[in-house]
């Protein structure tokens, strides 16, 4: 955490312990609860505070507009009597007050100070918070929980710890001996003892970036913890970016954290598998954990090929299994190669195809969106005709009073999800058409959340879902050239998995595309990844094994669409990350198509990282980097 240190010196010079609040602005012993199901009340008080009642907590929203108090079965969750705490707030430089608080609806206030923002809709049995952060750097925000939290537990693993304790968990349920809990959800990860306090933090909220956090309050048994819970194991990676160079072993470290009362005998098994290469290699080794300590151990292995090799880890006590983990390392990772060729008549295929696109921008239109756009941004609902006749939905965001700047085509993600408008990329100075490549409206909800399409025609190139997808990417370009605020010498494409591949083919197909980001990015080494990889090429994989006969055919077809054989042709500098625990975007087959890309290249490698990539700090870094790419972009 940056700003851990400078906090950490506030909270060890600060006085151990404040004022406690007085009966009469906690709105006294917090016993009583409204029925479940009744209505969520809030009331303001003599000193400026807002007493909320529901049916499973009391709140108090201090005048200085953070969370104070959060009474669960009268236990309070929160504390904010030790040194500089708030109960729950942003830290810059110090706790800030949210002065300007205003009660906007009957459960839904808001709270800032013109820089840093707070919603809160207040919910029968949790809080939904809005974190807004309009300064010019990062910043953190807390929740300090109170003296009676005694365990806190993975939302998402069910592993389980004593309070305080130090974690990298985002979704944790702190439970108190009575039974009271409360989970806090959108967080990064849990620290402490803060003066004998367990934190919660939500790290880094960017500039210009929100954060949703979700508060739940309830009542259950007394946590019985079990050693499942309380036994936790890590593996790393004895490289910090997980790589291995030629000759090498590849070295490994098992934690595992015995947080129990006893001693436990267990054992250690471990597996490890290439991507390409087939080799497995299985060990395992007896551990003697002493209670509440941390036990390490250490494995190497020798291996000959360039590949990704995965190595699962289990550990087992007492005749049954009670803790796995996975981790990646890449050997000789420059010389993995795709063993993807391009099909017969690929490059006519794609010659026709541009042809018929044209230069022309697509027929448009667009309606400002006042409720989506902000000061230094306007936001606009874009429409324009495409391939097939189908119409295209994006949004369209200029940053106001710029100039003719720079421009970044934003593809979205396999599935057609809707998509929110990146003002935050807008305000750093860039105009921003973000499409949904499936032609799904952007500002109105819509029935299914996730359409599957990955084998919609693949019998044939011409017919494949992929072929009109780029279409519809490509006329995107073409109406961001058009426009007079864009400097088109300075446009870059821009997307996350599938909108990553997209736009590394968008890279090759077009010589006028200045830069490229991709991460995790999609239709990279089809072969590999119909094998080996998760949903949705399971969709392919199902499919082929359904239709036998066409298989050779569907081959063929995906290799008209394949990055691998795009790769030489993208002459553009491009920007690629690889979690090296993505099951989607094989890090094996990312790195086989990155090998052969003809200009300059830099991945960014993201060792404990899945399909959900880098988060805000991989994006500060990709701005940096379309900023040095681009030209930095005036900011107004």
């Amino acid at each position: 955490m940056n700003r851990r240190r400078p906090i950490l010196a506030w909270l060890f010079l600060a006085l151990a312990a404040g004022e406690a609040l007085g009966a009469a602005e906690r709105g006294g012993a917090a016993t009583h609860h409204p029925g479940r199901g009744a209505a969520v009340s809030v009331a303001a008080q003599q000193e400026g505070s807002l007493l909320v009642e529901a049916a499973t907590y009391r709140a108090l929203l201090g005048k200085d507009g953070n969370l104070h108090s959060l009474r669960v079965g009268g236990v309070e969750m929160l504390d904010d009597r030790v040194a500089i705490s708030l109960g729950s707030f942003f830290y810059a430089d110090a706790p800030r007050v949210l002065d300007r608080m205003t009660q906007q609806g009957a459960t839904l206030v808001d709270a800032t100070d013109g820089t840093y923002s707070v919603r809160y809709r207040f919910l029968s049995e949790e809080i939904r918070i809005i974190l807004t952060n309009s300064g010019t750097g990062p910043v953190p925000y807390f929740a300090v929980l109170a003296p009676k939290v005694a365990i806190a537990t993975n939302l998402r693993t069910s592993e389980a710890a004593a309070a305080p304790a130090n974690e990298q968990w985002g979704e944790v349920r702190f439970g108190t001996e009575s039974g009271a809990y409360v989970d806090l959800v959108g967080g990064t990860r849990i620290w402490g003892p803060w003066l004998g306090r367990q934190v919660w933090e939500v790290s880094a909220i960017p500039a210009g970036g929100r954060r949703e956090i979700r508060v739940r309050a309830g009542l259950g048994e007394p946590p019985k913890p079990t050693l499942e819970q309380l036994v936790g194991m890590r593996i790393k990676v004895n490289s910090d970016d997980a790589l291995v160079s030629a000759g090498e072993p590849i070295e490994m470290e098992a934690s595992v954290d015995n947080r129990s009362e006893r001693t436990l005998k267990g054992l250690l098994s471990l597996e490890l598998s290439g991507s390409r290469s087939r080799l497995t290699i299985y060990s395992s080794s007896p551990l003697e954990l002493p209670a509440k300590k941390v036990t390490k151990t250490r494995v190497q292995w020798r291996v000959s090929k360039p590949d990704f090799y995965s190595a699962r880890a289990t550990l087992s006590t007492e005749r049954r299994e009670i803790a796995k983990t996975r981790v990646t390392a890449g050997y000789r990772v420059p010389e993995i190669e795709a063993p993807v060729k391009q099909p017969q008549g690929f490059r006519e295929f794609w010659d026709r195809f541009l042809a018929e696109i044209g230069e022309a921008p697509p027929q448009f239109r667009m309606a400002l969106d006042q409720r989506q756009s902000r000061r230094r941004v306007n936001v606009w609902v874009a429409q324009y005709e495409s391939v097939g006749g189908r119409t295209i939905y994006g949004w369209y965001l200029v940053p106001r009073g710029s100039g003719r700047s720079p421009a970044i085509l934003y593809l979205s993600g396999y599935g057609a999800r809707p998509i929110a408008p990146p003002v935050a990329l807008a305000g750093h100075g860039y105009v921003v058409l973000a499409i949904d490549v499936r032609g799904n409206r952007v500002d109105k909800l819509r029935g299914p959340s996730v359409d599957t399409y990955a084998t919609d025609g693949i019998e044939y190139p011409e017919r494949y879902v992929y072929r009109e997808i780029v279409g519809h990417a490509l006329q995107g370009l073409h109406l961001l050239r058009a426009r007079g605020e864009v400097d088109p010498d300075r446009i870059a494409v821009v997307g996350v998995s599938e909108g990553g591949g997209l736009a590394l083919l968008l890279g090759a197909l077009r010589n006028d595309i200045r830069a490229v980001a991709a991460d995790a990015p999609m239709l990279c080494d089809f072969p590999l990844s119909v094998e080996s990889a998760a949903w949705p090429y399971t969709e392919i994989a199902s499919y082929m094994s359904e239709k036998p006969t066409m298989r050779s055919q569907m081959e063929a077809t995906l290799a008209h669409f394949d990055v691998a054989n795009f790769a030489p042709n993208i002459k553009c500098p491009v920007l690629l990350s690889v979690g090296l625990l993505d099951p989607v975007s094989l890090p094996a087959a990312v790195y086989g198509c990155a090998n052969r890309l003809g200009g300059a290249k830099e991945v960014k490698v993201l060792p404990h990282a899945g399909h959900e990539g880098g988060g805000g700090e991989l994006w500060e870094y990709k701005l940096e980097w379309l900023a040095k790419t681009l030209g930095r972009p005036s900011v107004p």
